[in-house]
């Protein structure tokens, strides 16, 4: 369970970071390139010897963590995209909403145990979920249908990373510590070596100010956290896929609110407190259904 609580806590901690970068005036692009520099670094800090390239590359999962590297990235820039076209609130529901991808992928590949109580908890969740990040104005922007594209893409690249982690896990990773910390370091080291491309691109992304490199450092430590304790819990507990994604989500966003609340006076709709009330109930619900 201390696996959980820590995912929990660094995932909901990158959101706050995320939220500070504004007011420390730090370029999120160049923070995000230092992040998964740092991540990478941070996961071969932890396994105490230098793997080969022969003993990286021959890895059966290396590949995949090419791909996730790519997709990692990629992700990003179309949050950002999201946030800017249609508003925070819409980027955060598109990929929080997206832990129904994982969780289904469970039932049917892993067969997990399905009951009533564990039902109605996902389908809480969701509720939960939607409600609590919900705004009646997207940031003051008028929602243009047309644009709907943008945050299914970021929808279905949120589920895929979560199945293709938990895929990974079970089929290389679930008996080698040692892998489990090489594989999200190559893959944030592959999303780095894309954002490094990138800035070579479009130079009007390079911003190394000292607030920017201290964000991307603080970031890119808690980011290798969240990864390593997610596939840790899976290594370390017996709990189930179609328990461990609704639990993490529900328990980022609400970690999320209560720091929103208590660091940044955020205030919350009506409609935003019923949320975190029914995703404390979907909680105790799908703990319940184990």
């Amino acid at each position: 369970m201390i696996y959980l609580i820590l995912s929990i806590l660094c995932s909901a901690a990158i959101f706050i970071i995320f939220k500070s970068f504004e007011r420390f005036k730090v370029n999120t692009f160049t923070a995000i390139v230092v992040n998964y520099f740092i991540a990478g670094v941070t996961g071969f800090a932890t396994l105490g010897e230098a793997p080969s390239v022969e003993r990286i590359t021959s890895a059966p999962w290396f590949i995949n963590s090419l791909i996730l590297g790519v997709v990692f990235i990629s992700l990003f820039n179309i949050m950002a995209i999201t946030a800017q076209k249609l508003g925070a609130s819409v980027a955060s529901i598109a990929n929080k909403m997206a832990l129904i991808i994982p969780v289904g992928f469970a039932i049917i590949y892993y067969n997990d145990v399905v009951n009533a109580t564990k039902i109605a908890g996902i389908i809480l969740a969701l509720i939960g979920v939607y409600l609590s990040t919900y705004k009646a104005k997207v940031d003051g922007k008028n929602f243009d249908k047309r644009l709907l594209a943008i945050p299914l893409v970021l929808f279905l690249g949120s589920g895929f990373i979560d199945t293709f982690l938990k895929y990974n896990q079970d089929a290389y990773l679930n008996t080698n510590d040692f892998d489990a910390k090489l594989f999200p370091a190559i893959t944030f080291l592959t999303a780095f070596t894309i954002g490094i491309v990138g800035m070579s691109i479009d130079k009007t992304k390079r911003d190394f100010s000292k607030n920017t490199l201290i964000g991307g450092v603080i970031l890119g430590v808690i980011n290798y956290g969240s990864i390593f304790f997610l596939i840790s819990i899976f290594n370390h507990t017996n709990l189930e896929s179609s328990v461990v994604f609704p639990i993490n989500n529900m328990g980022v966003v609400l970690t999320t609110a209560v720091a929103s609340l208590l660091i940044f006076k955020e205030q919350f709709s009506m409609k935003n407190k019923i949320g975190i009330l029914v995703s404390i109930v979907a909680l105790l619900l799908i703990i319940f259904s184990t």
